[in-house]
């Protein structure tokens, strides 16, 4: 007898968008910012405003999906979400996911496929707002732990005046750190014009204004500095316009002699779209983000710039790789 073959996968795709959608919208009306003490649904009614039955209703369907807890006649937050969709905790991350869902949305890929869509890469991401959301991100998924975790076995003279580039860095978070664990140190992060206005307040935030600074330009085709210790590239091989031999090139030129380069992204061993990441960026590539390099592409061009392998690193959600620069 043959394998009985049924529909449900896909009633199982309706059942997750739903579950989605109610924790978009639930993040939208803060409703978890409410929950970190044991809270019933008329209190949330008197405190917002809202409608009392449909709060009722609101919070036994997150229920359901295990997004709250429940004490009695009460709701209240899952550890997690106290941690990260409460506005009332600094690690607050729902501005960030409700942002990711619109840059990631496939709503209009329909029209895409029917008529095509303008190519120019990049278009339709708002890179200057997504460094702003990007922050807690990064500090709730490990990747500035890690980062800290990785520059401390490399750089051991805390005293030391190092020199490091963050290129293309958006937030300019991992600058950031780097300067707050080396206080000799200077730190720069390479940014669009558009971009770098957001990187400038945060780097404001964190007052540290004297200590790291921002090279406004395109890294494509400008001169993006000379002497460093280290450069972060995080993400952007997809967004290098020209030859990549070129490009790791550079960005080896900008390094010292035994000079680390840290390249953060997913690379495939074929050629097109990794199926990791096809689905957050399909919208962009319809609209003339190239797919990117292949790992054996990328490799070669580090091989050429005398950037060496020294090991492979978990960046979070992200796998990072640190390469040193051979001396001639």
């Amino acid at each position: 007898m043959g394998t009985e073959i049924t529909p449900n996968i896909y009633y199982q795709v309706l059942n997750q968008y739903q579950a989605a959608q109610l924790l978009f919208e639930s993040i939208k009306l803060d409703i978890f910012s409410y929950l970190d003490k044991p809270t019933t649904a008329v209190e949330i009614a008197n405190e917002t405003g809202y409608d009392e039955q449909n709060v009722e209703l609101l919070l036994l369907a997150l229920l359901s999906c295990n997004y709250i807890g429940k004490e009695n006649n009460s709701y209240c937050n899952t550890k997690i979400g106290a941690e990260y969709l409460s506005k009332k905790s600094p690690y607050y991350m729902g501005e960030t996911i409700l942002f990711r869902e619109t840059m990631t949305s496939l709503y209009d890929i329909g029209n895409k496929v029917k008529y095509g869509s303008e190519k120019q890469a990049g278009i339709g991401y708002d890179f200057a707002t997504l460094a702003e959301v990007t922050v807690p991100e990064m500090y709730a998924t490990g990747r500035v732990d890690s980062f800290v975790s990785e520059i401390k076995t490399i750089f051991t003279d805390m005293n030391k005046k190092y020199k490091i580039l963050d290129l293309g860095g958006g937030s300019g978070i991992l600058a950031i750190e780097f300067a707050k664990n080396y206080l000799n140190s200077k730190a720069y992060v390479f940014e669009f014009p558009n971009v770098a206005v957001t990187t400038e307040k945060i780097i404001s935030q964190h007052n540290m204004e004297d200590r790291v600074s921002i090279l406004v330009g395109d890294f494509n085709t400008d001169e993006i500095g000379n002497s460093y210790d280290m450069v972060i590239a995080s993400g952007i091989l997809d967004f290098a316009t020209g030859d990549l031999d070129s490009f790791i090139s550079k960005i080896s030129d900008a390094l010292l002699d035994n000079g680390y380069l840290l390249l953060i992204g997913r690379y495939s061993d074929k050629e097109g779209y990794t199926q990791d990441n096809i689905l957050g960026w399909l919208s962009g590539y319809m609209n003339g983000i190239k797919p990117p390099p292949t790992r054996n592409r990328v490799e070669t061009a580090l091989n050429k710039g005398r950037l060496q392998l020294v090991h492979s690193i978990q960046s979070g959600r992200f796998q990072g790789y640190l390469y040193k620069k051979a001396m001639v």
